[in-house]
């Protein structure tokens, strides 16, 4: 979950491989939620599943499955709350990792309204790791980082896979409500450069 100034991004993981013995012991309040979250393109008037960003057939911890991608607006948070505590989320989980400022905006509220407790991570960590992920499984068999040769050519301009197996150093720029520019030297030492606090 990463909680935006402007925007939330949930990542669902959808296991495919469930045994029949792990679909019995599937408790009702799980079935529930895998149905409202993968049944639906729209929550509400604002939540989205980006069908078109789902990445299929990955393995995840051992488990083969999909990745589903929402979004909602971030001012929608406490209607995302009061979902989950009306699904019983927190009878499944106890523990939501989240990043972004508003993991710490809406701490008090995942406890208060939804008795789950939020484990902040570090939203640079957080990107740097998922770049490196989502180039490492594809996008549904294809590259997701590439780059254009002959940018300025249009005759021979193509775009082409970029091979990030040893990408550094590399300058990593996100832009969300905010914009950073990272100076990636490894998977774990970066340095913020520039952009907006």
């Amino acid at each position: 979950l990463d909680i935006g100034g402007t925007l939330v991004k949930l990542v669902y993981f959808e296991p495919k491989d469930i045994t029949a013995e792990e679909e019995d012991e599937e408790v009702e309040n799980l079935k529930n939620i895998r149905k409202y979250l993968t049944s639906n393109v729209a929550y509400g008037s604002t939540g989205i599943r980006d069908v078109h960003l789902e990445l299929k057939d990955l393995t995840l911890c051992g488990r083969k499955g999909n990745l589903h991608f929402i979004r909602f607006p971030t001012h929608d948070m406490p209607a995302f709350i009061q979902m989950g505590s009306e699904k019983h989320f927190s009878s499944l989980h106890t523990t939501l990792c989240a990043t972004g400022g508003g993991a710490y905006k809406f701490e008090q509220d995942f406890l208060t309204m939804g008795d789950l407790q939020l484990r902040k991570l570090d939203e640079l960590d957080c990107l740097i790791k998922g770049v490196l992920y989502i180039d490492s499984v594809g996008f549904n068999g294809n590259s997701e980082c590439y780059y254009f040769e002959h940018p300025t050519d249009p005759e021979r301009c193509q775009k082409l896979p970029f091979n990030l197996e040893n990408p550094y150093p590399l300058l990593l720029v996100n832009i969300g409500s905010g914009v950073s520019i990272l100076a990636v030297y490894s998977k774990e030492n970066y340095r913020w450069v520039t952009g907006t606090r």
